[in-house]
């Protein structure tokens, strides 16, 4: 005898011993037990076959709700791709114009005042602090006085559109009195640096071991 048909014999015993044995209780049921127990089965087998389409229809549901989200989520990105690659570019112009060197502040406010014609009375630069993990901000605070509004406009104009990212976080103006066209302003001009890599993991590794040295 092969191993096979051993096997296959075993099983067929297996499968046998239950049939035989609910075939014998089947026997011994009366005509009515029989009948209840064909409708508890028959409404076993609807039940499942109901419970069974429900799920499948509940998936199938699923399923057209996701694709109908993804393709409003596709048409909205195909809508306004052209403001996404816009708004891309601008970033990328903006990054470009931050660059990795140290801005010269200082030497970027004098030059636009001198082109607007306006004197700058006390520039005082600020220590360098961290903006995030990728920057360093530099700020520069600023006096200018006995200056007209057009000049000023000027100033902030060329200021703001020179070849480096420079903005103006601060602004206080105050009326001169003794002459009614005239303004003291005080200003903070901010320009940014894009860190290096290895500058910006060495930065972030001294915050790391100081907060390590602080949990010690």
């Amino acid at each position: 005898m092969s191993v096979v048909t051993s096997v296959r014999e075993s099983i067929g015993r297996s499968i046998n011993r239950p049939v035989s044995y609910f075939a014998a209780e089947w026997e011994r049921m009366a005509p009515r037990e029989r009948r209840w127990v064909a409708v508890l089965a028959v409404a076993v087998v609807v039940v499942s076959a109901m419970l069974g389409t429900y799920f499948v229809f509940s998936n199938i549901s699923d399923l057209e709700d996701g694709n109908t989200e993804i393709r409003k989520a596709l048409a909205a990105i195909a809508k306004h791709r052209n403001e996404y690659l816009d708004a891309k570019a601008r970033s990328a112009a903006q990054e470009a114009r931050i660059g990795f060197e140290p801005p010269q502040l200082t030497a970027d406010l004098e030059a636009a005042a001198r082109e607007a014609q306006v004197q700058i009375d006390e520039s005082t630069e600020r220590p360098t602090t961290p903006a995030g993990r990728r920057y360093a901000q530099h700020d520069v605070d600023l006096k200018l006085r006995q200056v007209d509004l057009q000049s000023l406009s000027n100033f902030l104009r060329r200021v703001e559109t020179g070849p480096r990212l420079i903005m103006f976080t601060h602004l206080s103006i105050k009326r001169r009195y003794s002459e009614a066209d005239k303004l003291d302003v005080e200003l903070t001009a901010t320009a940014f640096e894009r860190l290096k890599e290895d500058k910006a993991k060495k930065k972030a590794d001294n915050k790391t071991d100081k907060v390590e040295g602080k949990d010690k």
